[in-house]
């Protein structure tokens, strides 16, 4: 695994970040761009608003119209996408090596010279209200929703990436502004390119496009998350009942968030897994039957979903919950834990090749790391990985006084009461 060479950094005078990773042979070049605001910037009069600068500068620049941008990305076969999350925004594309600088171009006219006109900014409010709607009816979305917002309690990380009705509505166009102002700072920014293009000229175009960019970031400090641990039923008229199950998970800085991906391996993904050999294979009681994890820097959740009928619930869960319980005390079978780290293993070297895997990727370091972490440094903490650690990691996360249960299903056939012990 030596052949992987770790990528190149260059800080720009102004901050801004620029990291890139060389890929023999590539045809094409992808390219991202980082912005370290999600929705744990926001508090609860402007929630959903990293979101919404994440639609609404697609409107335009102050010298191109959205149609422009459109145009201008497609003559070269560019798709430009964006996405938000918890803790950053992201502006992405793929494009043929020789045109990489177009992209680059537009992503950062869009930022640093967004026009808010206010037809579009209408346009766009009316847009995301509808999306809301959308994630609401939709029983999956409304549950995981749902439950961060239990587990993390009055927390920005638990709120909505999209927001609420109430608060899209009352946002403001000096909001958003005032936010870009704030946080669209270069030294908050990251670009990460991989595959073939031609650094000097990225680098060259990223000054030209920010030179006149002189605000820095208003750093602010973000407060500790706390636990709140609860049982929500949601009555919805549908047929089946949708479960969504968390606990305690680690941050992003600590060790044990690679034992932690080798238990969500083992319990809930893939069909050797756990939960899908007891609860789909074995019993027929769901269709859908999963776990996963959240990392972030100011800590994480564990998670388990699973959908069935209203009256089999109560039943999904107490296996659940068995599993969970048995993996504390015990820890994993030999033939489980070294076949969690082999796909796990799998995995990390598969991805590499997908460019747009390995720009993500490094761009992630870089936020969160501030360095980069290699093949052999992954491989080597999940090769490590031992069963004594499985369960220490266990004992400490699987213990009922995280429990948080959040169904959203039809009322009258679900257990009156829930019970997570």
């Amino acid at each position: 695994m030596s052949q992987f060479k770790l990528p190149e950094k260059v800080v720009l005078d102004n901050g801004l970040t620029i990291i890139s990773e060389k890929i023999p042979g590539a045809l094409a070049c992808s390219l991202s761009i980082w912005i370290n605001a999600g929705s744990v910037h926001e508090d609860l009069n402007n929630n959903g608003i990293s979101h919404f600068i994440e639609h609404v500068v697609f409107k335009g620049s102050k010298t191109r119209t959205a149609l422009d941008l459109a145009e201008e990305s497609e003559n070269v076969g560019a798709s430009l996408n964006a996405f938000t999350d918890r803790e950053n925004t992201c502006f992405h594309t793929m494009v043929l090596s020789e045109y990489a600088l177009i992209p680059l171009e537009l992503f950062l006219d869009m930022l640093f010279n967004t026009r808010l006109n206010k037809d579009d900014f209408e346009l766009e409010r009316h847009v995301i209200l509808e999306e809301i709607k959308m994630y609401k009816d939709t029983p999956e979305d409304l549950a995981q929703d749902k439950l961060y917002e239990i587990f993390w309690k009055d927390h920005p990380m638990g709120r909505p990436i999209t927001g609420v009705a109430e608060t899209i509505a009352n946002l403001k166009r000096e909001d958003v502004s005032d936010y870009l102002k704030k946080l669209y700072t270069p030294d908050n920014i990251v670009i990460s390119l991989a595959g073939e293009y031609d650094l000097d000229k990225i680098i060259k175009k990223t000054e030209e496009m920010t030179k006149g960019v002189k605000r820095k970031l208003e750093k602010k400090d973000i407060l500790p998350m706390q636990i709140t641990p609860s049982i929500f039923i949601e009555d919805k008229d549908i047929e089946q009942a949708y479960l969504s199950f968390a606990t305690k998970g680690t941050s992003i800085y600590e060790e044990d968030r690679y034992t932690l991906a080798v238990i969500d391996t083992a319990l809930g993904s893939g069909s050797s897994s756990r939960l899908f050999q007891e609860i789909r294979e074995k019993r027929g009681l769901a269709y859908t039957i999963s776990s996963y994890y959240h990392t972030n820097k100011l800590g994480g959740l564990f998670g388990i979903y699973a959908a069935t009928t209203g009256n089999d619930s109560q039943k999904v869960l107490d296996l659940i919950l068995k599993e969970l319980h048995s993996i504390k005390k015990h820890g994993l079978k030999k033939d489980e834990l070294e076949r969690s780290k082999m796909q796990l293993r799998t995995s990390l070297l598969i991805e590499l090749e997908s460019s747009k895997v390995r720009a993500f990727r490094n761009a992630l370091y870089e936020l969160y790391y501030k360095r980069f972490l290699s093949i052999e440094e992954i491989n080597n903490s999940i090769q490590s990985i031992t069963n004594e650690n499985i369960i220490k990691l266990s004992e400490d996360i699987f213990d009922p006084k995280y429990f948080t249960l959040v169904v959203v299903g039809p009322k009258r056939s679900l257990p009156s009461n829930f019970k997570l012990t």
